[in-house]
């Protein structure tokens, strides 16, 4: 048993020993093949295309940093993107505010970008944006407390709706 920093008493048990022990293991594999995570601000190209979901859909929010996911290559130590997470703002526990939990990830050069979002059982959901040089499609599915609904969107436009 020894004390954590609250001053609380743990005691280290054999499993919570061997979980801390195959996390380590996890994270020193994934650096030995070159895996990697950066903090780092939006590129020019990535705000362009969140600024125009925005600019069709007033209610689209988004953080300003980024956490890009990458693995080396081995000969030419060339990073190679997996997952670019955009960093919501975050304040007394919530995602903008409202949100329990709130994750996006882009894809620039698709012109993806998908999110889900939970603000508890009053409202939560998930959808995709597909940004096109002519069109902006989001394609929503949520839920709050008297049921739920799909909607596709078009440059502002609402193209379908389904409640259940």
């Amino acid at each position: 048993m020894f004390r954590a920093a609250s001053g609380a008493a743990v005691t280290l048990t054999a499993s919570r020993v061997l979980l801390v022990a195959a996390l380590w293991l996890l994270h020193a594999a994934a650096f030995a093949l070159g895996m990697g995570v950066e903090d780092t601000p939006l590129r020019p190209s990535e705000l362009k295309l969140l600024q125009r979901i925005a600019a069709m859909d007033p209610s689209f929010r988004y953080g300003d940093r980024v956490k890009r996911y990458f693995r080396t290559h081995p000969t030419t130590k060339n990073r190679i993107p997996l997952r670019v997470e955009v960093m919501p703002p975050r304040s007394k526990g919530l995602y903008f505010g409202e949100y329990i939990s709130f994750t996006m990830t882009i894809d620039e050069p698709s012109g993806l970008v998908t999110y889900a979002y939970d603000a508890g059982t009053a409202h939560h959901g998930r959808g995709t944006i597909l940004v096109t040089p002519k069109e902006v499609v989001k394609t929503e599915f949520h839920c709050g407390a008297t049921g739920c609904a799909t909607r596709v969107v078009r440059n502002g436009r609402v193209l379908a709706e389904r409640s259940d």
